[in-house]
């Protein structure tokens, strides 16, 4: 009698394993077995889509905004007064480099008289992101438009050289990145930029493209 008791606890346990491990085995069956499609529709868009929201820049989307290489040209915005308050320089075009130490950007302009300065501004926690459907038939890899899109980063800005009367203890900048794409962050949908700086002594934007 003892004997059958102890077989028949083998076999318990031995089904008991069988269907503890058909639990782990299902839930990656079925990852297995939905199409990619279904994973990929977090990015996807739908038509006369619009919005605009707070967004966070945690590791991954800065890791995205990061690789972002600019062109090594760009334009002072032109006003129809012909005025750049903050800036001791009348060129329209500039040279740029950019030097990056984490999330402290630093943008060396270079004017067509060979002066030059230099905007530091820091990477946020946060910014806005904005997306629209623009109607023009457009079509994203996911079936849906091909959204305008913008993601506008926001914070305090220091300065010199040709910036340096500009640069007060108010000044902010606003960096808008532009481009077309799904409603994933990816670096590849940025195709165009926008800087401005404003403040109590400022009010100018430069404007270029990326690589």
């Amino acid at each position: 009698m003892a004997s059958l008791f102890i077989v028949l606890k083998i076999i318990m346990k031995k089904s008991l394993r069988k269907i503890k491990n058909s639990f782990i085995w299902i839930p990656l069956l079925a990852l297995v077995a939905f199409p990619s499609s279904v994973y990929a529709c977090a990015c996807c868009t739908n038509a006369g889509e619009w919005s605009q929201f707070s967004q966070g820049i945690d590791d991954f989307e800065f890791k995205e905004i990061n690789r972002l290489k600019f062109s090594p040209s760009a334009k002072m915005l032109q006003t129809a007064r012909g005025e750049n308050i903050g800036v001791s320089s009348n060129s329209v075009n500039y040279t740029l480099s950019l030097n990056k130490k984490q999330r402290v950007w630093n943008f060396l302009f270079k004017d067509e008289k060979g002066k030059t300065g230099t905007l530091s501004l820091t990477i946020p926690k946060s910014g806005v992101s904005f997306r629209t459907d623009l109607y023009d038939n457009k079509q994203g890899g996911g079936g849906g438009p091909l959204l305008y899109k913008e993601l506008r980063l926001e914070g305090k800005v220091t300065g010199n050289g040709i910036f340096s009367q500009g640069i007060t203890p108010d000044a902010k900048f606003r960096l808008v990145l532009q481009g077309r794409g799904g409603s994933c962050m990816s670096a590849e949908d940025f195709k165009t930029w926008n800087l401005q700086v404003f403040g109590s002594r400022a009010n100018f934007a430069f404007y270029s493209s990326f690589k």
